[in-house]
């Protein structure tokens, strides 16, 4: 009796999850089992400065050096990191890894943005706040979600780029060391990197996180589109 126990308020916890998911992204997401691939050539960089990450509540994500890692407690864990990004051009980038069956998710949120335990990017009054880039490839604020951009998968480098130098700033994708097609403009004055994970043991290696002189950011690409920060984004 207490197995059955065990094992109904396990699958009510998966099925909020689910519920919770679907009801914010307007689609169904099929579970998938990605088989992690032979690291790139270009993840034996350096390791970088090591960062303080921002969240609410240890007992579910620790760092061991530049390694960010969920743990078995919770349900899921949105992770900032600081500094603050005020200025310059800034590339934040890394790989995903161990997410056999659920999502996970990179971008930046206004430096503003508090993180409660076991929270979505986009709860409460996040969802203006955060810009999130899914493994599905889809890019997403407020209002639909816009396509065009790269699926992630493991152990592939993705990037995360942003000009605070020049007006509008901007905020562009990088996916395998390609530009991406999709990008935000008119990005706030303060902003941070933040990751997001769900499955246990899951984990976000940094493999940069540096100021550069000049942005990678080129444009012209095909399918290219530039959509506003703040603004209700409309598929096309």
């Amino acid at each position: 009796r207490i197995q059955h126990a065990i094992l109904l308020s396990q699958s009510l916890l998966l099925s909020s999850l689910w519920l919770q998911l679907l009801l914010f992204r307007g689609a169904q997401i099929g579970q998938s089992v990605i088989v992690p691939s032979p690291l790139p050539k270009e993840q034996s960089k350096p390791q970088p400065k090591l960062q303080q990450i921002q969240q609410s509540d240890p007992d579910h994500v620790k760092q061991q050096e530049n390694k960010i890692i969920r743990t078995n407690k919770g349900i899921q864990s949105t992770v900032a990191f600081n500094p603050a990004i005020t200025s310059g051009i800034v590339r934040f980038g890394g790989f995903f890894k161990d997410h056999p069956r659920w999502t996970f998710i990179i971008g930046i949120t206004d430096s503003s943005a508090v993180f409660g335990s076991n929270e979505w990017p986009w709860e409460g009054e996040n969802e203006k706040k955060t810009v999130l880039y899914w493994n599905d490839g889809d890019l997403q604020q407020i209002g639909d979600t816009i396509k065009g951009n790269s699926r992630i998968e493991e152990n592939k480098t993705v990037s995360v780029e942003v000009n605070m130098n020049i007006r509008p700033r901007t905020l562009t994708f990088f996916y395998d060391n390609q530009e991406q097609p999709v990008s935000v403009t008119n990005i706030p004055s303060s902003i941070r990197f933040y990751i997001f994970l769900i499955d246990n043991n899951s984990s976000f290696t940094i493999t940069e996180f540096s100021n550069v002189q000049y942005s990678s950011a080129k444009g012209g690409i095909k399918g290219q589109r530039i959509v506003e920060w703040g603004k209700k984004w409309k598929n096309e």
